[in-house]
């Protein structure tokens, strides 16, 4: 990669946090690619996450709990002041979401030209997070939206929107041969808030294994699942960690990406799907907003929309050990293609170096 113009350009990002998959995948990953590109990213995240939350104690108890959880709104406030004050001496500022949940805060008084960087569509969380999405629209020069469905909506505010695709680090996420010979292994990964979209799924996926003996399923996430009817014993659940993910996304033989038709479905960027490509897993993804319009850019996976299309597709990519290996490899070559670094990283600086 080689950059856009000699200017080097100083970005100050405003993340979430260090482990949020918005600030991981839509920020931080793209740190040293975009100083190849003549980006200067400050991203040092806060010391508070943007989500972190009371212990469950505290919230029983409404009175003490409605106080704490103003004061550590402050204290989450208080730890983004500095890159705040940064900003003021950078040629851009980076805005990951909103800095509170669901609140405008200090974005008002963030250096500008602000890019507002959208995955989710988090306007439909509450009021509040709508009020806060149209207030930064307001502010920001351009919002970087993570597919067509968000940049739709964010451009009925009025705000310049760019499409941008999350990117997938293929030096991370690679392929690996799969053999066969420990058996036939279905997997999903994702944080415990679409743990649901899994859960959705168990009955299929209880059906599945129960005809299928050397099948297994893998969850790897934050919290362990509930899944009636699953056998326990087939099942293995991995804490995520970072420094895991790449390579449990490597054992499966085919990986889910269960979501419901809705605005909050319709707004998910695919990443998880994305993932299992890259790694050269093939999916089965419900067909909804990206998850479609992934599959339908490249033979790399099934639809499945009602629960008998599970079972179905999990039997076909069982049995046709052949065409799936085919639709892995078809999936690393789209995400090669498409959703690398290599790919991303110049769209963001070219976007930076206009606005900035």
């Amino acid at each position: 990669m080689s950059a856009p113009t000699t200017k080097r350009l100083r970005v100050q990002a405003v993340v979430s946090g260090r482990t949020n998959p918005s600030s991981r995948f839509r920020v931080l990953q793209y740190v040293p690619a975009l100083a190849r590109l003549g980006v200067d990213v400050d991203a040092r995240p806060p010391r508070i996450g943007k989500y972190a939350s009371l212990h469950s104690r505290w919230r029983r108890r409404p009175a003490l709990g409605g106080a704490m959880g103003l004061g550590l709104s402050t204290v989450k406030l208080g730890t983004r002041v500095p890159a705040v004050l940064r900003s003021w001496r950078a040629d851009v500022t980076w805005l990951e979401r909103e800095m509170l949940p669901g609140a405008l805060s200090l974005e008002p008084v963030l250096g500008r030209p602000i890019l507002f960087d959208v995955d989710d569509a988090v306007w439909l969380l509450s009021d509040g997070h709508e009020r806060a999405v149209r207030a930064i629209c307001r502010l920001a020069a351009c919002a970087v939206a993570g597919n067509d469905y968000l940049a739709e909506w964010l451009s009925r505010t009025g705000v310049a929107v760019e499409r941008v695709w999350t990117a997938i680090d293929t030096d991370r996420f690679t392929f690996a041969e799969r053999s066969g010979e420990s058996g036939f292994t279905i997997g999903w990964t994702g944080s415990a808030s679409t743990l649901p979209y899994l859960e959705s799924i168990a009955s299929p996926l209880a059906d599945f294994l129960r005809r299928v003996p050397d099948s297994r399923l893998v969850v790897m996430a934050d919290r362990s699942p509930r899944l009636p009817g699953v056998p326990a014993e087939r099942t293995e659940f991995v804490p995520w960690s970072p420094q895991a993910e790449a390579a449990v996304v490597r054992r499966f033989d085919v990986g889910l990406m269960p979501l419901p038709d809705s605005p909050w479905g319709r707004g998910k960027c695919a990443f998880k799907l994305l993932q299992y490509l890259a790694s050269g897993v093939p999916a089965v993804a419900s067909p909804v907003g990206m998850s479609a319009e992934v599959l339908a850019m490249a033979q790399v996976g099934l639809a499945a929309s009602e629960e008998a299309d599970w079972t179905t597709a999990l039997h076909e990519l069982h049995a046709d050990a052949e065409g799936a290996r085919a639709m892995g490899d078809a999936g690393r070559r789209l995400v090669e293609a498409r959703f690398s670094q290599q790919v991303i990283a110049p769209q963001l600086a070219s976007i930076m170096h206009r606005i900035g």
